[in-house]
């Protein structure tokens, strides 16, 4: 289904406190049927109380408002189309909506000049799709890199290395091994991306356990796109993973 124009607004809930309250606004439609077009803006309210410390010790900067517009790839206008086909959107009052949850509007008007609105039906598979495609944005938009990672397994005198890179702009994932001297490339279908991502957040990495060097001894080690390296000696999936997906 082609889209004339989506719009999604979004709250945290009311008794969410600062650093983490935020709200947005993201519009998008399809640019030429080759792009989707998309407007986005967040923002980050009732933080002029707090001290530097109260916000960066959460995880968050003193910039994290964002406004970015323009275009992404072909392969998520094909992606929001797909979802928005089989949309059924619910009527919900906003007057009436608890403190305790989140307001969450989608509004859509497709090419045949239908215009529905309410909050999905299947709000999970909006809220996970609507994740990528911040993070997208994000991305696209300078704000963020792509996801990198570097696994390292070192045997004796042999090594093989495995770069893994997911690009949510472009909605691509591959992965880059070498091993003496001989590289391999893959592209991995997208639809792996969340099954991946679990199986490497299940594991706790404890930051005060971490190489700061890359490793120059035998065993398994991995690296998430920051200084730090741990060793995975002890998580024998993931050894698997890595190996599979190389």
């Amino acid at each position: 289904m082609s889209i004339q124009k989506l719009q999604i607004r979004y709250q945290t809930a009311l008794i969410t406190p600062a650093p983490f309250a935020h709200f947005y606004t993201l519009s998008a439609r399809s640019a030429f049927k080759e792009y989707l077009h998309t407007d986005f803006s967040i923002t980050y309210p009732d933080r002029d109380d707090l001290d530097e410390d109260d916000i960066t010790g959460e995880g968050f900067t003193l910039e994290d408002d964002f406004t970015w517009s323009g275009r992404l790839s072909k392969a998520w206008l094909q992606t929001v189309e797909g979802l928005v086909s089989k949309t059924a959107l619910e009527p919900f009052d906003e007057e009436e909506l608890p403190d305790n949850e989140d307001f969450f509007e989608v509004s859509l008007e497709t090419a045949d000049g239908q215009t529905r609105k309410g909050t999905p039906a299947d709000r999970d598979a909006w809220t996970y799709l609507v994740q990528e495609l911040i993070q997208a944005i994000y991305e696209a938009g300078g704000k963020e890199r792509a996801f990198e990672l570097t696994y390292l397994n070192r045997q004796r005198n042999e090594e093989t290395e495995l770069k893994l890179t997911a690009s949510f702009a472009e909605r691509t994932l591959k992965t880059e091994s070498m091993q003496n001297r001989r590289t391999r490339s893959r592209s991995i279908p997208w639809s792996e991306l969340q099954s991946i991502m679990g199986a490497i957040y299940e594991v706790e990495y404890d930051p005060e356990e971490a190489l700061y060097e890359r490793p120059d001894r035998n065993g398994h080690y991995l690296n998430l796109g920051g200084d730090e390296w741990y060793d995975i000696g002890n998580q024998p999936s993931l050894q698997q993973l890595f190996t599979r997906l190389g």
